[in-house]
């Protein structure tokens, strides 16, 4: 279990919880209607790459109860929000001064945290940017939530904008895989039952545990991703080569559109669920598809100018050797405690 936390000061302060009771904790959070999400919204446009996935869980998110998504500092002009079903989606508690915000104080701080903990789940996690996660976690494990696994170092990267497209820039180096950048398409509706298996395999590695055995919520959750023209895929014949007529079908490569946000500062996508099949690995299958899955996003989804984005654990040497070849740089760092 990874244990180095950045910006992570002295949370002892925490223990004193005589300001955090009921009046106390009312008066520093605040839930969030969802009709009044403006100022949480203009929060997150002073950094959409690190807020892009709080905000697509509110825009997505259907059933929206009290509490389901707080703003610390007050509605209009929070300092920092968070969305809090099952898991912690975090932005804004370690202050952005580069913009003016300060910091969470103590008492807004312990408020969130005693909010929070009982919404978590025995599967979620706490995530965000990792000096938020890393103001909070203390005072959610004094209230008793125990981490499966700690990441506090996940460089969250940008792609390259280069002219002509990343694709066919990476493919003049290695001309032999253009076949892969060529395959690069979006899945369709009835390929669910294909891109099922692989989004499950790209999950249980990197989560520990079968999404499927909890019910149909993650096989749901495909299904979007695929119906709203956000899953990419390359299929090959299972022996990594092109697909013939008559030849079998297997999913190849797959990358998703996990977070998508149109933010006044511009748009920004970030990819979730990148996954190459296990023996194509190191054979350069990857960063061609993925190259040419970034093309694919910006002409569907972001436009020239948008920005796309991912995090990855920094101990995945294989995954940010990849990112690095293409161009991807860091510009933030992500940390999730697994639950």
């Amino acid at each position: 279990m990874q244990s180095s936390r950045p910006g992570l000061t002295d949370m002892g302060f925490l223990r004193h919880r005589d300001h955090g009771r009921d009046q106390r904790r009312a008066d520093r959070l605040t839930p969030v209607p969802a009709d009044r999400v403006s100022g949480v919204m203009s929060l997150c446009a002073l950094d959409p790459v690190s807020a892009v996935s709080l905000v697509q869980q509110m825009q997505r998110w259907s059933r929206w109860g009290r509490g389901d998504v707080v703003a610390l500092g007050g509605l209009a002009r929070p300092v920092a929000a968070a969305w809090s079903v099952g898991s912690l989606m975090l932005f804004g508690l370690a202050g952005r001064p580069e913009h003016g915000l300060r910091a969470a104080d103590a008492g807004e701080i312990w408020a969130l945290a005693e909010h929070a903990r009982p919404r978590l789940s025995r599967r979620g996690s706490v995530s965000g940017p990792a000096r938020d996660v890393a103001a909070i976690w203390g005072g959610l494990s004094e209230q008793g939530a125990r981490a499966r696994h700690e990441r506090w170092r996940q460089p969250v990267l940008t792609a390259p904008r280069v002219g002509g497209g990343l694709g066919s820039a990476h493919l003049r180096r290695r001309p032999s895989l253009a076949w892969v950048g060529r395959s690069v398409r979006l899945a369709r509706p009835d390929e669910d039952g294909l891109v099922l298996p692989a989004s499950v395999d790209m999950f249980s590695g990197e989560l520990g545990y079968d999404p499927t055995v909890d019910g149909p919520g993650y096989g749901r959750h495909v299904s979007w991703l695929i119906e709203q023209g956000r899953s990419y895929i390359v299929l090959d014949d299972g022996a990594g080569h092109p697909v013939q007529p008559g030849s079998p079908r297997a999913v190849a490569f797959k990358a998703d559109v996990g977070a998508l946000w149109r933010s006044p500062a511009g748009c920004v996508a970030q990819l979730t669920g990148v996954w190459t099949r296990p023996d194509l690995r190191g054979r350069g299958v990857g960063a061609a598809a993925l190259a040419s899955v970034v093309d694919a996003v910006r002409r569907d989804h972001v436009g020239a100018d948008g920005v796309v984005s991912l995090y990855v654990n920094d101990y995945n040497a294989p995954a940010l050797a990849l990112y690095r070849s293409l161009g991807f740089v860091q510009v933030g760092l992500f940390a999730t405690v697994l639950l």
